[in-house]
């Protein structure tokens, strides 16, 4: 099956790994990183830089391209289907994955300063759709509604 490249953002995000060979991709600014590389979670891990979520989303993609992942599940998530088509997942909160024929499209899509930061999914998706490229939500094969609304933005007052 190849490489899975499981990016995480705090060691317990770390749950059941599945078969096959399991790198985890810690993206972390420092404060998790003892605790992470003093754990075996039974795969390879590596830490790497990160300040955000966009950011760390970036770097555990990074990562994975650079050691040849066939599949990257990022924020905990531990589901994607494994096709040959370029094929992006989302779950809700902040969970993506996506294979590596997506990885090798993704990495020529200029990255601006909003997908660092609150961005990213609409960047993801945005770029994904003008590519033609399948985007689902999880648990299903059907097409991913960027239009939903059960997600509040952060600062946004509730009102009963």
């Amino acid at each position: 099956m190849g490489i899975t490249v499981i990016g995480i953002t705090h060691p317990e995000q770390v749950g059941v790994l599945p078969g096959g060979t399991n790198v985890i991709v810690l993206a972390d600014d420092g404060t998790h990183s003892d605790h992470f590389l003093d754990t075996d979670f039974g795969a390879h891990q590596l830490v790497v830089r990160a300040f955000g979520h966009g950011s760390a989303f970036f770097a555990v993609a990074d990562k994975a391209r650079e050691l040849g992942a066939s599949r990257v599940l990022f924020g905990g998530f531990r589901e994607l289907a494994t096709e040959e088509d370029p094929v992006l997942v989302f779950d809700s909160p902040g969970l993506i994955a996506f294979n590596a024929p997506f990885a090798e499209r993704m990495s020529g899509w200029a990255r601006p300063a909003s997908a660092y930061r609150d961005g990213l999914k609409t960047w993801l998706t945005t770029h994904a759709v003008r590519a033609g490229l399948r985007v689902v939500a999880a648990g299903t094969q059907a097409p991913w509604n960027p239009l939903r609304t059960d997600e509040v933005p952060m600062r946004r007052k509730l009102t009963a």
